[in-house]
């Protein structure tokens, strides 16, 4: 059964439970122009409250002037053209189920072909086909480019207010049932109305009729008032468009049982005698324009006595934080390109201002701090030079000899700072004596050996007198090199093994042998081949030789001393260097 109400006062206040919140505008100040075939209506909003509202008959230039006044007193905010004239065209279009991304360039294609060069028009998706070949669902949106429309958008070309675009009043009524439906306190209904019905009884236009099937757009109709201007009239020619609506909606699939939700703005008057129970409706909601602004939160935008709704819906679709179909021309859309231009040069500009004034700003205050410091130093300095005079006259009246106490600290740093010397690796050479070798040199260096001028560090965690290495390069002279190769032979690997067994922590290896020659034509090599030996033994020219040779000592620069071996019966005493950290037992070498 469906429920029938002849007045907004009829309706019990019980609010949906599924209702949400209220009308949200946008931020911002901005204005719209609602044209219509019989005037049109400048409105001035900030946020959700209107400023000023003004209405003028016809286009003439004194009446345009008007509204530049208006317009240049805040060019900041941008301009909206509402349109709800009767030149608008619908043509509803099926097209085929292309993908989601080239249905734009179909749509464009279509539109170019059905519609004229300079018709104003675009596209509104009302669906797709759920079965079937899906094909694409499309309602077809055309205005023409009258007279009358080309003097409002060359009046908004000229303007220095960016260009927000073209809206149409019956498209954007489905953003306008919208929050209607989240603000009125509505009955509560068991299920959701298919079909919704807005009219509004409008100054610039007449009634403006819509008809949203599940939310989208599927029909509008204007009409103007027959007869005279009295309530009844009135009433009556509402009651009459709105029953031959209903009657051609039928034609589009309309039945009762679908359900039907009626909204109507018009003056109190009129919806005192307004009877609306014949259109069978589910929910039928009439309203002033007044009530419907308090409805929505609009402040500003009506008062108690108004009786048309063109403030309320104009001010609804531009306070509305987004658009059903925005509209635009090819001359705006330039326009509003050199515009959003203009307005990122002067924002640039305004941070390059603030750029400037902040580097400006931080040099003033280097210049006061540098200044402040100077005025600091200066003052130290002057401290400084008395203290220094008052010392220069303490130490005058003393014995002291000042050159000498300076030469003797700085002596004491160089020695402090050598504190890595050859002596531990001397000292463990008490028992070379013994051997059948004379030392000639002794080249002691820190380093690794291949560049002596990076000593090659230890391993993280070494102790600090560890962490150097050293390098030694004993020039060896043998004393008995002219009893013959094979007791040089002998005497050279017993060295060896003496020199690995006193240094066991150190790499010891021979260089290559220098010989030294009895004559200067004579040269001999050492040779560890036993072929080589026997025939270098029955040599004459060995006799009286002297033979050097090298031995290279690499390893930790201070190391503790290991006990010297025997070099013949007796033993050696052992010298011992103090150590940075324990050490391997010795190593003996193997013939």
């Amino acid at each position: 059964m469906a429920l029938k109400l002849k007045k907004s006062s009829d309706i019990p206040k019980v609010k949906r439970k599924s209702r949400r919140l209220g009308f949200s505008a946008a931020r911002g100040a901005r204005f719209a122009i609602m044209i219509g075939d019989e005037g049109a209506v400048l409105i001035h909003v900030k946020d959700k409250t209107v400023i000023s509202r003004q209405f003028i008959p016809d286009a003439s230039v004194e009446n345009l002037a008007t509204f530049e006044d208006t317009l240049k007193l805040e060019i900041a905010a941008p301009v909206y053209l509402i349109i709800d004239t009767m030149d608008q065209a619908f043509v509803q279009q099926t097209l085929p189920p292309v993908s989601s991304m080239s249905v734009g360039k179909l749509i464009k294609r279509r539109l170019d072909r059905d519609f004229g060069v300079n018709d104003i028009k675009g596209a509104l998706l009302i669906g797709r086909e759920k079965s079937g070949r899906k094909d694409w669902n499309f309602l077809m949106v055309s205005i023409e480019r009258t007279q009358a429309i080309g003097v409002w958008l060359d009046f908004c070309a000229q303007l220095p207010n960016m260009f927000g675009g073209i809206l149409l009043l019956s498209v954007e009524t489905e953003r306008i049932i919208t929050h209607f439906e989240n603000t009125l306190d509505l009955p509560e209904a068991e299920e959701k109305s298919e079909w919704k019905f807005l009219v509004s009884h409008n100054k610039v236009g007449g009634f403006r009729q819509v008809i949203l099937r599940n939310g989208r757009i599927i029909f509008t109709r204007m009409t103007q008032p027959i007869g005279e201007s009295t309530p009844e009239v009135i009433a009556g020619n509402i009651e009459q468009e709105t029953s031959g609506t209903i009657e051609y909606m039928k034609r589009l699939g309309f039945v009762p049982q679908a359900g039907l939700d009626v909204y109507v703005i018009t003056s109190g008057a009129v919806r005192d005698v307004l009877d609306l129970a014949r259109l069978n409706a589910r929910l039928t909601h009439v309203m002033t324009p007044f009530e419907a602004a308090q409805a929505l939160g609009m402040s500003g935008a009506t008062q108690q006595g108004d009786q048309f709704g063109d403030i309320v819906t104009a001010g609804c679709v531009v306070m509305d934080k987004k658009h059903v179909l925005l509209l635009t021309t090819p001359q705006f859309t330039a326009a509003n390109t050199l515009y959003q231009f203009i307005q990122y040069q002067r924002v640039l500009a305004v941070l390059a201002l603030l750029g400037t004034l902040g580097y400006a700003g931080m040099q003033g205050y280097d210049y006061y701090t540098s200044h402040a410091n100077e005025e600091t130093l200066s003052e130290q300095k002057s401290n400084k030079k008395n203290a220094l005079g008052v010392l220069k006259t303490s130490v005058s009246n003393t014995n002291l000899d000042i050159n000498r106490i300076s030469d003797t600290i700085d002596l004491y740093k160089i020695i402090k700072d050598q504190n890595t010397s050859p002596v531990p690796l001397i000292m463990r050479l008490d028992g070379v004596s013994r051997l059948p070798i004379n030392i000639k040199s002794i080249d002691w260096s820190l380093g690794d050996g291949t560049d002596k001028s990076k000593p090659a560090a230890l391993p993280s965690g070494a102790p600090d007198n560890m962490r150097l290495k050293m390098v030694a390069i004993l020039t060896i002279e043998f004393k008995d090199a002219n009893k013959g190769d094979v007791l040089l032979k002998a005497q050279s690997e017993k060295v060896l093994e003496f020199f690995r067994t006193a240094f066991p922590e150190y790499s010891v290896e021979y260089a290559k042998p220098v010989v030294a020659p009895v004559k200067e034509s004579d040269s001999v090599d050492i040779n560890f081949d036993p072929k080589q030996d026997a025939k270098k033994s029955t040599d004459a020219s060995a006799t009286n030789k002297v033979v050097e040779a090298q031995l290279i000592i690499k390893g930790a620069a201070i190391a503790a001393a290991a006990p010297l071996p025997n070099a013949s019966a007796g033993s050696a005493p052992a010298v011992m260097v103090p150590v940075a950290s324990p050490l391997p037992n010795p190593v003996t070498s193997a013939d």
